[in-house]
C-alpha cells in the first residue's frame, strides 16, 4: 500500500436482504414472548444504591395529566425553593412518570413532606421515596445448596464472576468455600429451583479488549486511519460441570400421582438431600477415577 494512502472503509446498507431470506435475526416473531433471569448484586450496584438512598423519589401526576420534565423541575423550584442545579428530573418507567434525584437528603425530605401541597400543570402529584424494590414484585429463593463448579477458567475465580454464573441458572452466591485445588470450586448458594440447574453448562467468555496500538515513528508522521468498525466480538467457550451436592429443601414434597391431603401447608417440611458427585462425571453417573467433586 502506498505511503499515506488510507484503506477504504467497508460498510453495509440498512435494510439489506438476500433472495430466499425468510426470517431476519432479531425480529419479534423469532423471539420468545417472555423470560426470567437473576441479576447478580455487584459492587457497582451497591454504590448506586447508596447514592440514591434518601436522595431520590418517584413522581406520578394525578389524573394522568401530562407535563414535561422541565415543567416539573420549575414547579419544584418555585414551591420547594430547590435550585435546579441541585436536582435532576428524568422520565421514569411506568407506573411512575418521573424519577427525581437530589444532591441533598434535606431537599429530598422536603419534597416528600410537602407532597400534599405540590402541583404541576394544574394537577397534584404523588411522591414516593425510591427504594431498591419499588418497581418489583415479591419473590423468593427458598432452597439453599452446596454446589461444586468444575472447569471454571482460572481468571474467573472471584466473587462477582461466580455470582454471575450462579445468576445465570437462577441462583445467588452465599459463600465461596476455600478451594483445595484449581479443579473444583465449592460454593454455598441460594437457588430458585435446584431441579433447573443444568448438569453441564457452557460459559461464554468475551475476549479482553486489547490495548490501543501505539503508532511507530513512521506512522506517527502520517494522518491516522479512521478506526474500523468491528464485525464480531471474539469469545471463548468453557464447558463446566455443575455438581449439586446438597440441598436444604423446604418446598412441597414431590410425589408421583395425587398428593392432596398427604401434607398440610402448615407442616414443617424442612429436609436435607445429599448427593454423591464425582470429578469428571456429570451428576447421576459414576463413580469416577478422580474422587468426589
Amino acid at each position: 500500500m502506498a505511503k499515506g494512502r488510507r484503506r477504504q472503509r467497508t460498510g453495509f446498507r440498512d435494510g439489506r436482504s438476500f433472495l430466499l431470506e425468510s426470517w431476519r435475526r432479531g425480529e419479534p416473531d423469532m423471539r420468545p414472548d417472555s423470560g426470567s433471569i437473576v441479576i447478580a448484586h455487584t459492587a457497582g450496584m451497591d454504590a448506586l444504591e447508596k447514592q440514591l438512598y434518601g436522595r431520590a423519589v418517584y413522581v406520578t401526576m394525578e389524573g394522568g395529566v401530562r407535563v414535561t420534565a422541565e415543567a416539573l423541575l420549575d414547579a419544584l423550584q418555585r414551591q420547594c425553593g430547590i435550585q435546579p442545579m441541585a436536582m435532576k428530573v428524568e422520565v421514569a418507567c411506568l407506573p411512575y412518570h418521573f424519577f427525581v434525584r437530589f444532591d441533598s437528603v434535606d431537599d429530598c425530605a422536603q419534597v416528600v413532606y410537602l407532597k400534599p401541597l405540590l402541583r404541576c400543570g394544574g394537577a397534584g402529584m404523588s411522591v414516593r421515596r425510591w427504594c431498591w424494590d419499588a418497581r418489583g414484585t415479591p419473590g423468593k429463593m427458598e432452597y439453599k445448596a452446596l454446589v461444586s463448579i468444575e472447569g471454571l477458567p482460572e481468571q474467573t475465580w472471584e466473587v462477582e464472576t461466580v455470582d454471575n454464573v450462579l445468576a445465570g441458572v437462577g441462583g445467588r452466591l452465599e459463600e465461596m468455600l476455600p478451594p483445595t485445588d484449581r479443579w473444583v470450586l465449592s460454593v454455598t448458594a441460594w437457588l430458585q429451583d435446584p431441579c433447573v440447574i443444568p448438569k453441564s453448562l457452557t460459559v461464554v467468555l468475551p475476549a479482553p479488549t486489547p490495548p490501543p496500538m501505539r503508532p511507530s515513528s513512521d506512522e506517527a508522521a502520517e494522518s491516522p486511519s479512521p478506526p474500523r468498525s468491528p464485525t464480531m466480538k471474539r469469545t471463548q467457550e468453557f464447558n463446566l460441570f455443575m455438581h449439586v451436592k446438597e440441598v436444604i429443601d423446604r418446598g412441597r414434597v414431590l410425589i408421583e400421582g395425587p398428593s392432596d391431603g398427604f401434607y398440610s401447608d402448615e407442616e414443617d417440611l424442612t429436609r436435607r438431600h445429599t448427593f454423591r458427585t464425582w470429578r469428571g462425571k456429570i451428576d447421576g453417573t459414576g463413580p469416577g477415577d478422580h474422587g468426589y467433586a
